[in-house]
């Protein structure tokens, strides 16, 4: 198997288009070797987090602190 489908709350996708923005050159440079495009990735997340119903975004994890 090489493919999967997953289903993603707004938050959940949110976390994951904002950790690829944080990523480092040295660690995107490593992923895009490993696994392909960071770029390409982010924009076909942010693609479909565009589509989501994002009002309520933000307010969700407000009063939540890290757990790392």
């Amino acid at each position: 198997m090489n493919e999967v489908t997953v289903s993603l709350n707004v938050h959940e996708l949110g976390v994951l288009i904002s950790a690829l923005q944080l990523l480092g050159l040295s660690d995107e440079n490593r992923i895009a070797r490993e696994y392909g495009s960071v770029p390409a990735l982010y924009n076909k997340l942010y693609s479909e987090w565009e589509k989501m119903d994002r009002s309520q975004v933000g307010k969700l994890y407000q009063e939540v602190s890290p757990s790392y």
